[in-house]
């Protein structure tokens, strides 16, 4: 039986996935949760597993294509035999079908006996040897590169292209660096060649970029997309904001237990206090979830992640610090699951690190709000908090920040907490 392997919502604001690698190849047997394919989601690279065993027999979208969710990507046969079968199985054609063809086969030996064509001698052209398609040996041999040396140099792949004989021919004038910028920022070579005419170097390809006011080119990652696509969706979020001084001396400064880890474990014990940061909006119902589950931007290089620690309220500072170690090192191979990514109701996004003493920051789609947090100075920090006013009301926000306030300046509270992972 046939079963068709579909693009899955890996989270909750995701609408196209984009097929990364294929980790399966047609013909291959598949076990059932095996990972088949690595999917480029809006936040994250994950390995999709098949939810059947079987066989492959079709692969529906190739690398690099972005496929809508829901949408087939593959086809797996759940009965090996049948996609033996199948795929030895020649269709039967129609004596219709036979006669047509026997037709169209003589109309075209009579065409072939009606038509004299005088074929002119052409002239040989000596091409080049070595493995390359023929318009690479035809372009090797304009610019007289030996081909066959060049791969035995390392110099040429096997086969090699057109793009790589112009490629080998533009680097003979210029400097391994240069011509990395040219290539960064995808300048024509050939005009620096006709300019200069000479072994070309990387200052005067700077040089070049700086007269010519030339752009360097960077592709945005799906990633990237997606968060452009959301951020669009949270302007949509009616918010208000209150901005508020935090009194955090009461914090012991251990390097074990680092200040984001308290800040993610009292705002998960003030969650409790107030059902509403826990809270979804759903058509006209309010979705209240028993757990204070807060999502964290993780920034890996030039990728913003939001992952998702769980039952933040169940958990002491140790079993925080380390979910937040995993999900960073997890950001940081691509290897974030749908799990790691979704679920939350409330986010912190903590710049104090980077000598940031305030700033705002945006609610994510289907959030409640978001806390903003300064660098700590004098035991004290800034905090922004951004509200989703249909779920959260200025009343609301307000008792919770000053719940918050008390639970941070507490030092009974503080201190059980810092008990509970010195047992």
């Amino acid at each position: 039986m046939e079963y068709k392997i579909t693009m899955p919502a890996l989270t909750d604001t995701m609408k196209v996935g984009k097929i990364v690698r294929w980790l399966k190849n047609v013909g291959d047997k598949v076990e059932e949760n095996e990972p088949i394919v690595e999917v480029e989601s809006d936040k994250a690279v994950m390995d999709i597993p098949s939810f059947k065993s079987g066989v492959l027999v079709k692969i529906l979208a190739e690398e690099g294509d972005e496929v809508p969710v829901g949408e087939p990507i593959a086809i797996l046969e759940t009965e090996p035999e049948k996609a033996k079968i199948e795929e030895q199985k020649t269709p039967e054609k129609s004596e219709e079908k036979k006669e047509t063809e026997k037709e169209e086969t003589k109309e075209k030996e009579e065409e072939k006996k009606e038509i004299k064509v005088e074929v002119p001698e052409v002239e040989k052209i000596t091409l080049p040897e070595g493995t390359a398609s023929p318009k690479a040996k035809l372009l090797a041999k304009e610019y007289g590169i030996d081909i066959k040396k060049e791969q035995e140099k390392g110099n040429l792949p096997s086969p090699a292209h057109e793009k790589d004989i112009e490629n080998l021919y533009i680097s003979k004038f210029f400097s391994k660096k240069a011509l990395e910028l040219v290539q960064r920022y995808k300048i024509d070579p050939k005009e620096l060649v006709e300019k200069y005419g000479k072994k070309i170097t990387e200052k005067e390809v700077k040089q070049y970029i700086l007269e010519n006011n030339i752009p360097e080119i960077k592709e945005i990652s799906s990633i990237q997309k997606s968060l452009i696509n959301n951020l669009s969706k949270s302007l949509e979020i009616p918010t208000f904001h209150i901005f508020e001084d935090i009194d955090a001396s009461t914090i012991p400064h251990d390097e074990n237990v680092t200040l984001t880890v308290w800040i993610i474990k009292i705002i998960g014990d003030t969650m409790q206090e107030h059902y509403r940061t826990r809270a979804k909006i759903r058509d006209d119902v309010y979705e209240v979830y028993p757990n204070s589950n807060i999502s964290v931007a993780i920034a890996v290089e030039e990728e913003l992640y939001a992952p998702v620690i769980k039952n933040v309220n169940q958990k002491n500072l140790l079993q925080i610090k380390e979910d937040l170690r995993t999900l960073k090192e997890k950001a940081g191979q691509n290897k974030l699951s749908p799990e790691d990514l979704t679920g939350g109701t409330f986010a912190v996004s903590n710049l104090g690190m980077f000598d940031v003493t305030q700033f705002d920051a945006i609610i994510p789609p289907d959030y409640t709000g978001i806390v903003a947090v300064g660098k700590e100075i004098k035991g004290h920090m800034k905090m922004t908090f951004s509200f989703d006013h249909r779920i959260i009301n200025g009343k609301d926000g307000a008792l919770f920040v000053k719940s918050l306030k008390e639970n941070f300046k507490n030092k009974k509270y503080i201190q059980n907490l810092e008990k509970e992972i010195k047992k």
